[in-house]
């Protein structure tokens, strides 16, 4: 279990790792805002210094996005590699599929392709599905469950039709029609989610993203989590 470091977009680095800690976790899914994707730009060591010091993990990473370049598609694999990183959260388009196929076998690092709701190129279940058809198995789906509801779909069929394709999951509540709400408080079904994850025998990471209250999300995550915990127990 972790965070998505959007979650914590108006803290820097440091100050991002310090509300993970207050949520008594240490896996973070950071994306661009807290750093880039890149091992060459500068300050990638001293990232790397400062989450060794506080003992966070980073499981995955994302979402990235992936083009027909190889190359440049390369250089993310190779940054995933240097942090350790299992799992890119990712928008691939699709002239990049035959690349990124290659690019996992070679590094053993996952794509997850990640539904970002009505109007993107992943809305709904069966987008990805047709992405990742004939595939690698380690090509599969970051599954964000608020974009989920977004779209009309409940997050635990989604789970369900997509099985071993989960990769990477987005811990995230919406009221359908309405706006996000904290976890437990919204139309995503807790136990429901926590049985289709049990029924695929899912071992990824689980992020809790909360893009509620930017100046203070940690008492809002705290409560949703708490929420998941029971469920889940």
């Amino acid at each position: 279990m972790g965070a998505q470091s959007y979650s914590f977009r108006h803290f820097d680095l440091e100050g991002a790792i310090g509300c993970l800690k207050q949520l008594g976790l240490q896996d973070m899914e950071f994306c661009g805002v807290h750093f880039p994707a890149n091992r060459e730009d500068p300050g990638f060591e001293n990232v790397k210094r400062i989450l060794a010091a506080h003992g966070v993990r980073v499981p995955v990473y994302g979402v990235v996005g992936f083009g027909g370049d190889a190359s440049a598609n390369r250089a993310k694999f190779e940054f995933a590699q240097a942090l350790g990183i299992g799992v890119l959260s990712a928008d691939p388009a699709p002239e990049s599929f035959d690349s990124l196929e290659k690019l996992c076998e070679e590094f053993q690092v996952r794509i997850a392709i990640h539904n970002h709701g009505p109007g993107a190129r992943y809305d709904k279940v069966a987008d990805t599905l047709a992405a990742v058809q004939g595939r690698t198995p380690l090509i599969g789906a970051c599954v964000d469950t608020g974009h989920s509801i977004r779209s009309g779909e409940k997050p635990h069929e989604v789970i369900q039709e997509l099985g071993s394709r989960v990769l990477a999951l987005h811990l995230k509540d919406w009221a359908a029609g309405g706006e996000e709400q904290r976890l437990g408080e919204g139309d995503m079904e807790l136990a429901a989610v926590a049985h289709a994850l049990r029924d695929i025998q899912y071992e990824g990471p689980i992020v809790m993203e909360y893009e509620l209250e930017p100046e203070n999300p940690v008492p809002g995550m705290q409560a949703g989590w708490n929420r998941w915990r029971e469920v889940w127990r």
